[in-house]
């Protein structure tokens, strides 16, 4: 089977915004509002977790920010809410102390699964998890 190019699909949409969904930005880096660009009707970007919200951005940029985002989520994530963990590529600019497999591993330990992968951009990759069915 013939490989994809995602590289031109617009950032909401691979993250999967979606009309008149509630996204939560957690850490995210000061400019990434306008990485996004365009957002689908009515989408809305908060800072704090609500019953409402379908989906959120996790930003970590430490094994420790890592710790305690999940330490959150386990609190705050809804239980029909998904999240992206966004961490710093093993080529970005930033130093970590970590990489995809440890985001994995401790994500899997508080019971999300992950489902999907995307590059946000240069620096930042995600992985997408959701709360395991009992």
């Amino acid at each position: 089977m013939p490989e994809r190019d995602y590289s031109s699909t617009p950032l909401p949409k691979k993250l999967g915004i979606r009309d008149e969904m509630r996204v939560t930005l957690i850490a995210a880096p000061d400019a990434f509002e306008e990485t996004l660009g365009d957002l689908p009707d009515n989408a809305v970007l908060t800072k704090r977790f609500g019953p409402e919200t379908k989906l959120a951005l996790c930003f970590v940029r430490s094994i420790h920010d890592l710790a305690a985002t999940l330490d959150m989520l386990t609190l705050r994530l809804p239980k029909q809410a998904s999240v992206w963990i966004v961490h710093p590529k093993r080529t970005s600019r930033y130093h970590t102390d970590f990489n995809q497999n440890d985001v994995r591993d401790q994500a899997l330990s508080i019971g999300l699964v992950d489902y999907k992968v995307c590059s946000v951009d240069a620096d930042w990759s995600a992985l997408k998890f959701a709360w395991r069915n009992r």
